[in-house]
Parts: structure tokens; C-alpha cells; sequence
């Protein structure tokens, strides 16, 4: 079964890049560079999630940051 695995940013498919050079297999991207998306084999994308390139349930990898607290309002 293959994966198809949207990438977000440049760095994420530099680091994609990385990994799957290591493996020495094939992949194919498809669309535009503003909208790439990976397809891979199950060995390619598991070591892509197992490098942390792409999160398990194929979500967009968000930072980590302090999350802002919503502005109240009075009645």
C-alpha cells in the first residue's frame, strides 16, 4: 500500500530529501512546488515518520510554542 504524504515547507522536503536518499530507493512527487506531495512505499514513509519528517497520521507538523489565551469579553 503506497502513502500519499502532503509536504508543507521547504525544510520539510529537504529533510524528506535526506531520508529517502539514505534508503536509495525511488520515490515520485507530484504537484506544484507550492502544493508537493510525496509518494511513497510503506518502508519509505515509515522511515520518514521514524526520522520525525512526518507525523504518524499524516497531520501538518505544527511548532511547539506557548498557545495564546483568547480574549474575553464582557456582557
Amino acid at each position: 500500500m503506497g502513502h500519499v504524504v502532503p509536504i508543507y515547507s521547504d525544510e520539510q522536503f529537504i529533510q524528506a530529501m535526506r531520508v529517502l536518499d539514505k534508503l536509495g530507493t525511488t520515490w515520485h512527487g507530484v504537484g506544484p512546488s507550492s502544493a508537493r506531495r510525496l509518494l511513497l512505499t510503506e518502508a519509505q514513509y515509515t522511515a520518514l515518520v521514524e526520522a520525525g519528517v512526518v507525523p504518524a497520521n499524516d497531520k501538518e507538523v505544527k511548532g511547539r510554542g506557548k498557545k495564546a489565551t483568547g480574549k474575553k469579553t464582557k456582557s
